[in-house]
């Protein structure tokens, strides 16, 4: 699956095991937690219909201190990305030293740039569009008639961006609740362990939230400068916490590595590769944010025991878009 970064085949995911069939229980999950119509038939923000006027104004309310947290990671040639199709973003200047006008004195100059970039090589944003399975995406939405290779005609993240994506965040520190700087590479969260995790902090996840999942992976990249071991096999959410999500009815999920779920190759290499992928995006409509970068959030929290403030991570509008770059803010 192009999901996959390039360097990650199936065959080396695999090892010479056999492909298993789709996750226990899968399909009955999938049935159980589909929000299809549950918003209307030209619903397109999904689980983001969970954030209302009263969720805004508690998000608020959370911000008591003035703490300024940035979550995003910087958008440049040094990223994360090893591959061919999602690279890491190039940024060329097209003017420098340019005179302003003909009028202008001398030395009156301006510089602009481009850049050039996959939507999803950093901090990002899935659209609901972005994976699919049966034919059909998010709402019941045939696939064959909404992916073109100009981006989707529905589903696509610009249905995130307006009006946003601003709700308040909680965060969950999965790592610290193990007593650990970071998970294992093989650990599958489980929904008991965002319970313990959140019994621990003394924090409660209501409607319209968004949870963020402290793993510790992200210090394999910005501590060890390692970007075989960050993109590779990782940490991360079980398929099984998506009925967690939906219990809580939560508003979207982003987590501090390059998938939000664990990536390893039974995951990977069933029938249904990244089925919490599946459940959020396609079934759920719940959104999810990837390589979010909570090491200094993860640590104020510990530090005065708040777990909770306002979370701003709104998407780019870019029409038809299948995930867009973010530049995500925590303000307690």
């Amino acid at each position: 699956m192009d999901i996959l970064p390039d360097h990650l085949t199936l065959p080396k995911l695999m090892q010479n095991r056999r492909f298993s069939m789709r996750p226990v229980n899968f399909d009955h999950l999938a049935d159980k937690l589909r929000n299809w119509g549950r918003w209307g038939e030209a619903d397109q923000r999904g689980a983001l219909n969970h954030i209302g006027p009263e969720t805004l104004r508690n998000a608020a309310a959370e911000v008591r201190h003035g703490k300024l947290f940035n979550l995003g990671l910087r958008f440049d040639r040094n990223g994360p990305q090893l591959g061919r199709k999602r690279f890491n973003p190039m940024v060329y200047a097209t003017d420098l030293f340019t005179q302003m006008g003909p009028g202008a004195a001398p030395g009156v100059c301006f510089s602009d740039d481009v850049i050039h970039m996959p939507l999803q090589c950093s901090t990002q944003w899935d659209a609901l569009g972005h994976v699919h399975y049966d034919g059909q995406l998010y709402n019941g939405c045939n696939a064959r008639e909404c992916i073109t290779e100009n981006g989707a005609l529905k589903m696509g993240i610009n249905h995130l961006a307006a009006p946003g994506i601003v709700s308040r965040g909680v965060l969950v520190d999965v790592a610290r609740l193990k007593r650990l700087e970071r998970l294992p590479l093989d650990y599958a969260i489980t929904a008991d362990d965002l319970n313990a995790a959140c019994e621990k902090q003394g924090i409660s996840v209501g409607t319209g939230d968004i949870l963020l999942v402290h793993t510790g992976h992200m210090l394999r990249f910005t501590a060890d400068g390692d970007r075989d071991s960050f993109m590779g096999m990782q940490p991360g959410l079980s398929y099984t916490c998506a009925e967690w999500a939906y219990e809580k009815s939560l508003a979207a999920i982003a987590a501090d590595n390059m998938a939000v779920e664990i990536l390893d190759a039974e995951s990977t290499g069933s029938e249904m590769p990244l089925p919490f992928h599946m459940l959020a995006l396609r079934d759920m409509g719940l959104p999810l944010g990837e390589m979010f970068n909570l090491e200094a959030l993860a640590a104020d929290c510990a530090a005065d025991g708040r777990y909770s403030f306002l979370l701003a991570a709104p998407p780019l509008e870019v029409t038809g878009g299948f995930g867009s770059p973010v530049n995500p803010q925590a303000l307690k």
